[in-house]
């Protein structure tokens, strides 16, 4: 979970620093004869929260590049003061160079993989793999005991019809409908349910009662199909991020190859901050 957490902020990080270090730069405003790149303005709106990212940009526009004006010119006064060759101010300058050019080392690398034919063989790939598109389309009978699902299946097995014991027995809201539920695809349903269902052969009912935390399912798959795949180019965002998402989980696991890492406990980091709160 802390892999993927990490992950996903390097991702939509470099993501979009890629598609801003692959234009052209376009000049805002300039600063004492020092240009302001849209890239800047755009970075200040990273930190914006997202009520405020959600309205249309030209109406924070002027107020973003009035940001960065301030931030330069207090910058400035900052290398004015020395306030760089402060112990502290120089290490949280060393880590935002460090994120910065972190960021821009996985945006080159990755980005320089996700070629059309990494998209179009992934594309290949997502095609090929039906059982993704499966669906089915299925009825059940809920019912509160297990004793009670194997009286429904002996009745079914004694020709018995499904969907007038689904009105007559099902607990379940489908029950008024013959227990009719629909076509659905994987992962639509809880994973019991979902397993069963997609186990079983075309016109069959369950052998055997099926246990989730509604109840006791009596289940009966009526029809099977795939979904074609939606066109390429349709999908082309989608299969890039996955790429995108793929390529950084390989590149940071090399990149720890080689490193030594020593971490300490958060319960030792804990007492250590305690201490030094308590010693102030």
């Amino acid at each position: 979970m802390k892999r993927l957490i990490r992950a996903t902020c390097f991702l939509s990080l470099f993501l979009f620093s890629g598609s801003v270090f692959a234009q052209d730069r376009i000049a805002v405003a300039t600063l004492n004869g020092e240009t302001i790149w849209l890239e800047e303005v755009m970075r200040a709106a990273e930190g914006l929260p997202p009520e405020y990212r959600q309205a249309p940009m030209d109406t924070y526009f002027d107020q973003l590049v009035a940001e960065v004006i301030d931030t330069r010119l207090a910058a400035a006064a900052g290398y004015g003061s020395n306030l760089d060759k402060d112990k502290a101010v120089a290490q949280a300058m060393k880590m935002a160079a460090d994120r910065i050019l972190a960021e821009a080392f996985l945006s080159a690398t990755i980005n320089s993989q996700i070629t059309d034919e990494a998209i179009m063989s992934a594309y290949d790939a997502f095609v090929a793999d039906t059982a993704s598109r499966e669906q089915v389309t299925a009825s059940h009978i809920l019912v509160e005991t297990e004793e009670a699902a194997h009286e429904i299946i002996a009745k079914l097995n004694d020709g018995g019809d499904f969907a007038t014991l689904a009105k007559e027995n099902s607990t379940g809201p489908s029950g008024p409908n013959g227990g009719d539920l629909g076509t659905f695809g994987r992962g639509q349903m809880v994973p019991a349910f979902e397993t069963a269902a997609f186990a079983m052969p075309v016109g069959s009912f369950s052998a055997e009662p099926v246990q989730t935390q509604f109840g006791w399912h009596v289940i009966l798959v009526s029809e099977r199909s795939v979904q074609p795949p939606p066109e390429m180019e349709a999908m082309r965002a989608q299969l890039s991020n996955n790429l995108s998402r793929q390529h950084l989980g390989r590149l940071l696991e090399t990149l720890r190859v080689d490193a030594v890492i020593d971490l300490r406990s958060f319960e030792d980091i804990r007492k250590d901050a305690q201490a030094a709160k308590q010693a102030q």
